[in-house]
């Protein structure tokens, strides 16, 4: 597999070059958009919503939204001097413990593999994680986008995850539950038997995706030749 990145892994005066690999692939089959006459694919075009006309790639502009709905353009050299931090380091400013991370700040995951004359170190770094049940939390730069991740220990490896930024996550509003009665403690009991009951270690690999499995046998039905 093509790595998604490459560059340095900087934890306090260690320092090591490492690849990037997507963790998720793609799953289930993927349908398209056809011509219901001839089954030709469908293409999206880039149409103007003032003219009307179709656009060339070499037309396209950017422009940022403010809050009047109003479109302020952004030509491309602007863009070019907005500063953006070195792209090929992961530099990790902090350890956290693993149970401090919120589950729903996750974002994508990468398994990290060392160049071969670095493979001590990222052992090193792995166990040291993996020994405290901590994670390291760390700055990188994707796509020229700074984000948030964490380095943490996975199996026999580590995976840098992405980090949601704080305002990107919304906080519910729970004004539903003020005044709400306390259940019975009758409920509460049954509710703990029924969770005690269902306990069991966790296996995803027990679960399918039962509609993408029926997709695909019904596209292999329509695809085998008749017997």
């Amino acid at each position: 597999m093509r790595a998604a990145w490459r560059g340095v892994l900087v934890f306090g005066l260690v320092t090591f070059p490492v690849r990037l690999f997507p963790v998720v692939r793609g799953h289930g089959v993927r349908l398209r958009q056809v011509h219901r006459a001839d089954s030709g694919r469908i293409r999206h075009r880039r149409v103007c919503e003032v003219c009307g006309e179709e656009v060339a790639l070499a037309d396209v502009g950017r422009a940022v939204e403010v809050g009047d709905g109003r479109l302020v353009a952004v030509e491309a050299d602007e863009l070019a001097r907005v500063p953006v931090p070195e792209g090929r380091v992961i530099e990790v400013v902090q350890v956290a413990r693993a149970e401090e991370v919120d589950p729903v700040v996750l974002g994508r995951a990468f398994h990290v593999e060392p160049e071969a004359a670095a493979v001590g170190s990222y052992v090193v770094l792995r166990d040291a994680l993996e020994r405290s049940s901590r994670v390291g939390v760390a700055r990188v730069v994707v796509r020229r986008r700074e984000r948030v991740a964490l380095v943490r220990a996975r199996g026999s490896g580590l995976v840098v995850q992405t980090l949601l930024w704080d305002d990107e996550v919304r906080e519910p509003d729970l004004g539903f539950l003020e005044g709400a009665a306390a259940p019975p403690a009758s409920a509460a009991r049954m509710a703990a038997s029924l969770v005690e009951s269902m306990t069991a270690p966790l296996d995803l690999s027990v679960f399918e995706d039962r509609r993408a499995a029926a997709l695909a046998g019904l596209v292999e039905a329509k695809t085998s030749p008749f017997e």
